[in-house]
């Protein structure tokens, strides 16, 4: 296949594109020519031809298509990161309820909403209520053979044994 003035065959992967073949084409090609590379890239955001793309449009920088391809880059790479983690007060805070809503709906003291945020280890429907009060759901999830598995699912009743399983709002 001939891009601009470069030679490669038709079907050579955008994996293995020569690194100037890959420059034109972020620079100087169309939606067309841009198709292969953003589905290979969207289908890997954090993958080696994301990287090398990265590492193009740092390297070499472009007739205004470098911020647009790096800005696309770093949307798709967040996209795919785990969520962070966060604490019973950030969720409270992210739903923009302060502790003693929370207190009121609860039936409980602004004080002992503090307490409970702090609590390291707080019991399963401790936690469901809380969530509850948030407009939040609880879903418990485990994996079984690298298949993420919903407790609801199979019917299954989590006792509140003390010692059990972390528990984390997902």
């Amino acid at each position: 296949m001939l891009h601009r003035h470069l030679d490669y065959l038709a079907d050579t992967s955008t994996d293995d594109l020569p690194s100037a073949a890959l420059v034109d084409i972020l620079d100087r090609g169309d939606l067309h020519d841009w198709l292969p590379v953003i589905r290979a890239v969207a289908q890997d955001p954090t993958g080696q031809l994301a990287g090398r793309v990265a590492a193009l449009v740092d390297a070499y920088p472009m007739y205004g298509t470098s911020p647009l391809w790096r800005a696309w880059l770093d949307r798709s790479r967040i996209r795919t990161e785990p969520r962070a983690t966060t604490t019973l007060a950030g969720l409270r805070r992210q739903v923009r309820m302060t502790q003693a809503d929370v207190g009121r709906r609860l039936g409980i003291s602004q004080s002992d909403v503090s307490k409970l945020e702090r609590r390291g280890d707080p019991k399963v429907s401790t936690v469901r209520d809380y969530l509850a009060t948030l407009g939040l759901p609880l879903d418990l999830v485990t994996e079984v053979h690298g298949s993420r598995v919903a407790l609801d699912q199979l019917g299954l009743v989590v006792a509140d044994s003390g010692g059990g399983a972390t528990i984390s709002p997902s």
